[in-house]
């Protein structure tokens, strides 16, 4: 059976602490903004598709901010910038009649967004999808399919798998919805089982010698347990900072 780069990657990656999949999408997002900042700058469909975007969503956006990065960021936010300056420019406030029941309904309720700067709203919000977030979403389907593709069998991911810190719950919950084979289905669940029944157990380590009673006893893999479960909830930080392949070690 031959293997694609995917299998390769996420083999190395479930070797490494953390979401493997967090991690490969990590490293690709990275690639791909270099690429975007010194090669793609002018090109006219990202171009159209980050106007259409309002620009970037926030995490990637901060993405940018890299060595060489001012110029081709200048350029691409001038663009957006433009692009709202004409959308707030042709947007129209509309007068509501003030004894009209939309404008009862809103003076009852302060959350409500209000009739008469709707238009204004949508025309500043996004149109379209984050560039960014539309590869990542590519990359990281790929990834899963390539997944259950190579779970099972000769060199399959599964004993890998077992032996990992697992997906985190979104990328779990989205390599599930993938399945249709009940085998496959319960060769994942019993080993992600196996997976959050280690992080629970380390977990309550962690919580045992924090008691003042037991706190003289050195700290093992439990002590950086509170951060995996972060991880293991909520996803990996791998875009946003610098990670490394461990955890900060104890609890803060």
């Amino acid at each position: 059976m031959s293997r694609t780069k995917s299998y390769y990657d996420l083999r190395d990656a479930l070797a490494l602490p953390g979401c493997p999949i967090c991690r490969v999408s990590a490293e690709a997002i990275n690639r791909y903004l270099d690429g975007l900042i010194y090669e793609k700058v002018n090109d006219p469909g990202l171009r159209a598709a980050l106007r259409d975007a309002r620009g970037f969503c926030q995490r990637h956006a901060w993405g940018l901010d890299r060595h060489g990065a001012a110029l081709g960021a200048a350029i691409m936010m001038r663009d957006v910038v433009r692009t709202l300056q004409k959308a707030l420019a042709d947007a129209r406030f509309r007068s509501v009649p003030l004894f009209s029941l939309t404008r009862v309904q809103e003076t009852l309720d302060a959350q409500q967004p209000r009739s008469s700067t709707l238009e204004v709203v949508a025309a500043l919000g996004p149109q379209a999808p984050c560039p960014i977030c539309a590869y990542e979403a590519e990359v990281e389907g790929g990834l899963m399919v390539s997944f259950l593709e190579n779970l099972q069998g000769e060199e399959g991911l599964l004993a890998a798998y077992r032996a990992s810190s697992g997906f985190c719950l979104s990328h779990f919950r989205q390599v599930i919805a993938r399945v249709s084979d009940e085998a496959v289905y319960g060769a994942i669940v019993e080993a992600h089982q196996a997976i959050w029944a280690r992080l629970e157990r380390q977990l309550s380590e962690l919580i045992r010698k924090s008691d003042y009673r037991y706190s003289d006893e050195p700290l093992g893999d439990e002590g950086v347990s509170w951060l995996r479960a972060i991880a293991a909830i909520a996803g990996e930080g791998f875009g946003s900072k610098p990670h490394g392949d461990g955890y900060r070690q104890g609890p803060a």
